[in-house]
């Protein structure tokens, strides 16, 4: 059976490096505003900005909608079929590097 969506063990695995930050940052100088639960404006709306502030349940809905995109990537590019390990772990690479 084709593996559809990132389990609830893959998510907690994304969460526990993403850490949820409800006010925009920058890890760094020079890369994008960061928001919620690793959102950057890169993987769309909304347009992360200097001083912007979400609430939690804001940052799960941008998290929501973010790692559905990058599902949908996976299950493009990949042609065989996964495990759930697998599936989640390409899921939690591309929702990191956008690659």
């Amino acid at each position: 059976m084709a593996v559809r969506k990132t389990s609830d063990k893959g998510i907690a695995f994304v969460h526990s490096f993403e850490k949820v930050k409800l006010k925009a940052y920058k890890s760094f100088k020079d890369e994008p505003w960061t928001i919620g639960w690793g959102h950057t404006s890169n993987a769309g709306i909304p347009r992360v900005t200097q001083g912007m502030v979400i609430t939690r349940a804001q940052a799960d809905a941008i998290f929501a909608r973010d790692i559905a995109k990058f599902e949908r990537r996976v299950k493009s590019a990949v042609k065989v079929e996964l495990t759930q390990g697998q599936f989640d772990a390409l899921v939690s690479f591309d929702y990191n590097t956008g690659a």
